[in-house]
C-alpha cells in the first residue's frame, strides 16, 4: 500500500533517455511512512518527546499571547518572528530542565511550525493557532537532519537521543531510503501505533502525454462522476463502520484505562486503521489512474469546510474524505507534470446544458435528470456537470497560457 505524501521541489532537472524518447525527471520531496516497532522502554522515550513538543507549543503560544497583549498596551505589538519565539523557548528550557533531555532539533521545529501558523493567520487568513490537547489520538514531533543524528539501516532507524528503533516497510521503500537524501523524520502516534514519516529527496520520471482531458464532478451519492460518463461509486465501508461503532459503545461502558478498556481500545484502533487504509489505498489507485491517463484534470473548488456545516452531509463527508482525494490528485498532477485546474465553486456546472449553453435556473438537488428545452438534449445531472467543468477549465487554461 502506498502512503506517499509528495510535494514538488523544483531544484534540479535531469534527462532520461528511454526507448528513444526524452523524459524529464523532477527532483521531489517525498514522505515515506514506516511503521515503528518500539520496545516498552523506547515507547517511554517517544512519549516523552511527544509530550515535550506539545508542552513547548502550548507554552510558547500562551506566553506569546500574554506578551502580545502587554506590548500592545504600550503601543508596540510584538511580532511572532523566529527570533522572538526562539527567545521564549530558551526561557522555557531554563525554567524546565527536563527539556534538555529531549531531542533539540525537534524542539526548535516547534517554534518554526508556530511561526508558519502565524504567517498563515496573517497572510492567508487561516484560523488562530490552537493549543494542543493530550487527548488527541494523533501526536507527533519532527527531527531535522543535522549531521549524523538520523541513520537508517535495513531494519532499524536511529534518532539522536532516542536510540535505535525497529521498523517495517516494503522493499521498495527500503531501496528508496538507501539511495535518497534524508531531510527530516516525523515520529507520530496514531490510533495506537507509532510511525516515522521520513522526508527524502528523490527523482521521479514524468509520464508520457496522452492528449486526453477529463472533468470530474465530486458528490455524495457517487464519489466522482467523470466527463466520459464513468461513475466512481463510494467505497463500501459498512462492516468497518459497524465494528468501529461497536467498540465505541463498548469503550463507553468500561472503566477508563482499565485492562479491559485497553484491550477494547486496541480492537477499536484495528478497525479504524483498516477503514483508513482501505480509503487510502483506493484513493491512491484512483488518483494515479487519472494522472496517468489524462493531461488536463478539472474539478470544482468545493467549499468542503462549509459543506460540513450541513448536518445531513457532514457524516457522509467524514466517511468519504473528499479533501484527501482532491489533495492526492493535485500533488500527483504536479509530480507527473500534468495540468490540474479547479474552477470557481460558484460556476453553475449542473444548471448549464453542455450542448447549447442554456441555463436551467430552477434545477434543485432532487432532480437527477433533465431535458434541455432549447436543444432537447437529455442530461444526467452529474455527467452534464463534469462536462461543463471540463469545458470551463479548458477555456481558463487557454486564457492563462
Amino acid at each position: 500500500m502506498n502512503f506517499d505524501k509528495i510535494h514538488i521541489s523544483l531544484k534540479k532537472n535531469m534527462l532520461n533517455f528511454s526507448r528513444g524518447v526524452i523524459f524529464m525527471c523532477l527532483v521531489v520531496n517525498k514522505g515515506l511512512k514506516l511503521e515503528l516497532l518500539p520496545s516498552k522502554s523506547m515507547i517511554q522515550v517517544l512519549e516523552q518527546n511527544i509530550g515535550n513538543a506539545r508542552f513547548i507549543w502550548n507554552n510558547i503560544l500562551g506566553i506569546y499571547c500574554d506578551l502580545y497583549e502587554l506590548f500592545k498596551f504600550h503601543g508596540c505589538p510584538l511580532s511572532p518572528t523566529i527570533n522572538n519565539l526562539n527567545a521564549i523557548l530558551k526561557m522555557l528550557k531554563q525554567e524546565n530542565s527536563f527539556l534538555y533531555d529531549g531531542e533539540s532539533t525537534s524542539q526548535q521545529q516547534v517554534f518554526r511550525d508556530l511561526n508558519k501558523a502565524f504567517t498563515k493567520l496573517f497572510k492567508e487568513k487561516h484560523g488562530f493557532p490552537k493549543f494542543k490537547s493530550k487527548k488527541n489520538p494523533k501526536q507527533s514531533f519532527r527531527i531535522q537532519k543535522n549531521g549524523n543524528n538520523i541513520k537508517i539501516t535495513n531494519r532499524r532507524i536511529r534518532l539522536a537521543k532516542l536510540g535505535y528503533v525497529h521498523y517495517r516497510t516494503s522493499s521498495k521503500y527500503k531501496k528508496l531510503l538507501k539511495n535518497s537524501k534524508i531531510n527530516n523524520v516525523t515520529v507520530k502516534r496514531e490510533n495506537g501505533k507509532y510511525y516515522a514519516i521520513v522526508n527524502i529527496t528523490t527523482t521521479v520520471e514524468e509520464l508520457e502525454k496522452t492528449g486526453k482531458h477529463i472533468g470530474i464532478d465530486l458528490g455524495l451519492k457517487n464519489l466522482a462522476t467523470l466527463s466520459t460518463g464513468q461513475e466512481i461509486v463510494n467505497l463500501d465501508l459498512t462492516h468497518e463502520e459497524e465494528m468501529i461503532h461497536k467498540y465505541q459503545r463498548k469503550l463507553n461502558r468500561q472503566k477508563y484505562m482499565s485492562n479491559n478498556y485497553k484491550k477494547t481500545l486496541q480492537k477499536y484502533y484495528k478497525w479504524l486503521n483498516r477503514k483508513n487504509n482501505k480509503i487510502q489505498n483506493a484513493y491512491h489507485q484512483l488518483s494515479k489512474y487519472l494522472v496517468r491517463n489524462y493531461d488536463i484534470i478539472a474539478m470544482e473548488d468545493l467549499n468542503i469546510k462549509g459543506m460540513f456545516k450541513n448536518k445531513k452531509w457532514a457524516p457522509k463527508l467524514q466517511r468519504i474524505s473528499l479533501y484527501k482525494l482532491v489533495k492526492m490528485i493535485k500533488y500527483k498532477a504536479e509530480w507527473y507534470k500534468k495540468t490540474f485546474i479547479q474552477i470557481d465553486r460558484f460556476y453553475p456546472s449542473s444548471q448549464l446544458c453542455n450542448n447549447c449553453g442554456y441555463q436551467k435556473h430552477d434545477l434543485t438537488l432532487g432532480i437527477r435528470e433533465w431535458t434541455c428545452p432549447v436543444c432537447k438534449t437529455k442530461h444526467n445531472r452529474d455527467i452534464n456537470a463534469s462536462k461543463n467543468i471540463l469545458q470551463k477549465a479548458i477555456q481558463e487554461n487557454i486564457v492563462n497560457s
